[in-house]
C-alpha cells in the first residue's frame, strides 16, 4: 500500500517545478508555452509513474514484511501453544507429583500404623504362647494318666478313642439333661396348664350354679305367677260361665214371660228374637195391664 504522506510530498515536488517554469516562460509566445505546458505535464507524467514503480514497489515490499509479520506472528503463536502445552504438563506432573507424595505419606503412615498394630499382636501372641505353654506344662500329666488307662483298658487302643468316648458320652449326658430340662419345664408348663383350666372351669362350675340357682328362682317366679294366673282364669271362667248361666236364665225367663204375655194378648204381636226386644215387649204389655187394671177398678166403684 502507498503512504499518504509519500504521496503529498510527491504533489508538492510536481507543484514546485511547474512553478519555476512558470515564472520562465512569462516573457515567451503562447504557443511555446503550451509546448512548454506539456513538456511539464510529460516530466509530471513521468515522475508520477516513476513514483507510482517505487510506490508499488514499496508496497510489495511491505506486503512481504506483512507477510513475514503474520508467519512471525503464527509461528510465535505456535511456539506460545507448545509453550503453554508444555506448562500444562508440566504443572500436570507436578500435581501427580504431589498426589504421589501424599499417597505414599499417607500410606507410610497407615504402613507405620500397621507396624505397631502388628508389634503389639504379636507381643499378645508371645503373651499367649507363654500362657499357652504353661498350660501344656499342668496338662502333660492328663497325659499320663489318659495312657496309663489306655495299658489297663483293652477295648480303647488310641488316646484320640479314649477322648471320642468320652466326648460322646459328654454329648449324651448334655442332650440327656437337656431333655430332663425340656421335660421339667413341659411338665411345669402343662402343670399350670392344668392349673389354669381347673380354675378356669371351677370359676364356670361357679358362674354356671350362680346362674343356675338363678334360673330356679325365675321358674319358682314364674311358676308362682303362672298359677296365679290360672286361678285368675279359672275364677274368670267361672265368672264367665256364671253369667253365660245367668244370660241364659235371663233369656229363657224372658222368653216364657214373652209367650206368656203373648198368649194373654188377644192382639197380634210381631215375633221378637232379641232379648232386649222382648223385654221391651213384656214392659209394655205390663205397662197396658196395670192401664186396663187401674180403669177396671175405677169402673166398679
Amino acid at each position: 500500500m502507498v503512504d499518504a504522506s509519500d504521496t503529498s510530498a510527491m504533489m508538492r515536488t510536481a507543484k514546485k517545478k511547474i512553478g519555476q517554469h512558470t515564472l520562465v516562460m512569462e516573457h515567451v509566445t503562447p504557443a511555446t508555452r503550451l509546448l512548454e505546458k506539456r513538456r511539464q505535464m510529460f516530466d509530471v507524467q513521468e515522475s508520477l509513474e516513476q513514483q507510482k514503480v517505487e510506490f508499488n514497489r514499496k508496497e510489495d515490499g511491505f506486503k512481504k514484511r506483512e507477510q513475514g509479520l503474520k508467519k512471525k506472528d503464527l509461528e510465535l503463536q505456535e511456539s506460545l501453544i507448545k509453550f503453554s502445552k508444555f506448562l500444562q504438563e508440566t504443572d500436570a506432573k507436578r500435581n501427580r507429583a504431589d498426589k504421589k507424595a501424599i499417597d505414599e505419606r499417607r500410606l507410610r503412615g497407615i504402613k507405620e500404623g500397621d507396624i505397631v498394630s502388628l508389634k503389639a499382636l504379636l507381643d499378645e501372641l508371645k503373651a499367649e504362647k507363654e500362657s499357652t505353654s504353661s498350660v501344656v506344662e499342668k496338662n502333660m500329666r492328663y497325659q499320663k494318666y489318659l495312657e496309663q488307662v489306655l495299658d489297663i483298658a483293652d477295648q480303647y487302643h488310641e488316646i484320640s478313642d479314649l477322648l471320642m468316648r468320652f466326648a460322646t458320652l459328654e454329648a449324651t449326658n448334655g442332650d440327656l439333661r437337656q431333655q430332663a430340662k425340656g421335660t421339667s419345664e413341659t411338665n411345669e408348663a402343662t402343670r399350670a396348664e392344668l392349673q389354669t383350666y381347673t380354675k378356669t372351669r371351677t370359676d364356670e362350675i361357679l358362674n354356671l350354679n350362680n346362674k343356675i340357682s338363678r334360673k330356679k328362682k325365675d321358674l319358682e317366679e314364674k311358676e308362682r305367677i303362672c298359677f296365679a294366673l290360672e286361678s285368675k282364669k279359672d275364677y274368670a271362667m267361672q265368672a264367665e260361665s256364671q253369667k253365660r248361666l245367668q244370660h241364659g236364665q235371663v233369656c229363657m225367663a224372658t222368653e216364657n214371660l214373652s209367650l206368656r204375655c203373648k198368649e194373654m194378648s188377644k192382639l197380634k204381636h210381631p215375633e221378637h228374637n232379641k232379648p232386649i226386644d222382648q223385654l221391651n215387649f213384656i214392659g209394655e204389655f205390663m205397662v197396658d195391664m196395670a192401664s186396663i187394671i187401674k180403669q177396671f177398678r175405677a169402673s166398679n166403684r
